[in-house]
């Protein structure tokens, strides 16, 4: 017979009250005991009826049982056109509402830097409301405490890198498959000496998974054909510096982010697939630049999925291990390269 929390409790020498709130990570049970009764209950294979735990979960807070309700998307922006200013930001959100539509739900967004909005109010907005999924929306532009928030009775989700407090599941694009599949197409259509161009932010940005499948192609090359990292800011100020990379390194193709290196091209007049070939991993969908385009729309309906998913397990509070969900990229022609070569 499958172990319930009575039994649970008999083993733990606690009350049948103090498990349950130890396992919905409740902070009236101290962290010592909760870890204990955690502990305990994985040894025994306790498994919560996730029907009984959903149900239970609406009459303690005096509720009726719903179908669906709302998932809040938090923006660290003080407004819609300052979150929306980006193409995947744009797809991402589109991604989400859709896909929580389709589940039933709806998406609400809540802007963190709005005059008058703290995290403390944000909280008290979202326990008035009943609203206990939380999407952490990309970007995270600058420092935001959260820490106010009772992170113990919500679902949380992230998308990609930039939210790195508090730790919850992450869906993101699959920076470094996306990397390894640009330099497999540029190497299938003969390059052999290859440089990659970016920001300083960029440099570091998505766990340095993009910077990490350069480095390693340029480790299993010959010194003779390795190109050193080119990091500048876009603009006229870095042309000069961009112009002596290609001079001294001599690339014969340039990868870069999003494709933006293709006004420098053109003013050293290195442009085309026959001089110089160029691509990039995070390709805008207008654009003419060969590359990875990420599926940002797939990307936020996952994100979607995964924080319904626990809801309905009735899996509240920050998870002991997050878990991280990668979604690849798919390579789109252009006209920056040749085509591969024949075998």
């Amino acid at each position: 017979m499958p172990l319930n929390q009575r039994a649970l409790a008999s083993l733990a020498r606690v009350s049948q009250t103090a498990v349950s709130l130890a396992l919905r990570g409740d902070p009236s049970i101290p962290a010592a005991t909760r870890e204990r009764i955690r502990r305990l209950a994985d040894a025994q294979g306790y498994r919560p009826n996730p029907n009984v735990a959903s149900l239970m979960a609406q009459i303690r807070r005096n509720r009726r049982p719903q179908a669906g309700g709302c998932i809040a998307l938090l923006a660290d922006a003080a407004d819609e056109r300052g979150w929306l200013d980006r193409e995947y930001t744009r797809r991402q959100q589109q991604g989400m509402a859709d896909r929580a539509a389709g589940l039933g739900f709806r998406t609400e967004v809540f802007f963190l830097r709005e005059k008058g909005m703290t995290p403390a109010r944000l909280d008290r907005i979202l326990h008035a409301r009943d609203i206990r999924g939380v999407v952490l929306a990309g970007p995270k532009r600058a420092p935001v405490d959260l820490s106010a928030m009772r992170w113990q009775d919500y679902a949380g989700a992230t998308i990609s890198y930039t939210w790195d407090w508090p730790p919850v599941d992450r869906v993101s694009s699959h920076h470094r498959h996306n990397m390894d599949i640009v330099l497999q197409q540029l190497q299938a259509r003969g390059h052999r000496r290859i440089g990659l161009s970016l920001q300083p932010d960029e440099v570091e940005a998505v766990e340095q998974n993009w910077l990490s499948g350069f480095l390693v192609m340029n480790q299993r090359l010959p010194a003779r054909r390795r190109v050193p990292l080119f990091v500048g800011r876009h603009g006229p100020a870095s042309l000069p510096a961009f112009s002596s990379w290609l001079k001294k390194h001599k690339p014969d193709a340039v990868i870069s982010l999003a494709g933006w290196e293709e006004t420098w091209l053109r003013q050293v007049k290195l442009l085309g697939p026959n001089s110089i070939g160029h691509a990039c991993v995070n390709r805008p969908a207008q654009t003419h630049v060969a590359g990875i385009e990420e599926d940002h729309e797939m990307i936020g309906a996952t994100t979607i999925e995964l924080l319904i998913a626990q809801m309905q397990r009735n899996e509240y509070g920050l998870p002991r291990r997050p878990r991280l969900t990668l979604i690849n990229g798919e390579w789109r022609e252009g006209t920056t390269l040749r085509q591969p070569l024949a075998i």
